[in-house]
């Protein structure tokens, strides 16, 4: 038996899903879970530090492509949320090297909001976590928003 991995990204927020990519079946677009997600040559750093209770952030890096630049500066911009997955399979079975298995084993997965971004000329860097303050009483650092929290009260 020979052990392949597979991960998928989503971006999304509570009403839609804005992209959604894999890293595992190079130049192809996919039906996974009753969607299709295309291919994008994307790294996650954090899913193998064994981190637990700390909700410690991830880091994903890819290429800094038009479409990728623009995702992320909306993502981050609109304070949206990335869901990664990862998938353990036997590349021997039949189909795998084709698309993904129905038998494929969900071996971690994450959910945190796009709380920063960088990169270089080639790259770009999304840092994801949570947005609220992990010490004190304060007010989270997060911005809030009338499509966050619905209309404000106003007295």
């Amino acid at each position: 038996m020979a052990r392949g991995q597979s991960q998928f990204l989503r971006i999304f927020d509570g009403s839609a899903t804005y992209q959604r990519w894999q890293n595992h079946y190079i130049q192809q677009s996919v039906a996974w879970g009753g969607a299709v997600w295309n291919w994008l040559a994307f790294d996650v750093d954090g899913f193998t530090e064994g981190q637990t209770g700390d909700e410690g952030g991830m880091t994903v890096t890819m290429p800094a492509t038009a479409l990728v630049v623009a995702e992320v500066e909306s993502a981050l911009r609109e304070a949206r949320l990335v869901e990664l997955t990862m998938y353990e399979f036997d590349v021997l079975d039949d189909g795998a090297t084709v698309a993904p298995l129905s038998s494929q084993d969900l071996i971690a997965s994450y959910v945190g909001e796009v709380v920063g971004a960088g990169g270089e000329f080639a790259t770009l860097t999304l840092e994801l976590g949570s947005s609220l303050s992990p010490v004190g009483a304060q007010v989270p650092p997060r911005t809030f928003t009338s499509r966050l929290i619905g209309a404000p009260c106003k007295l």
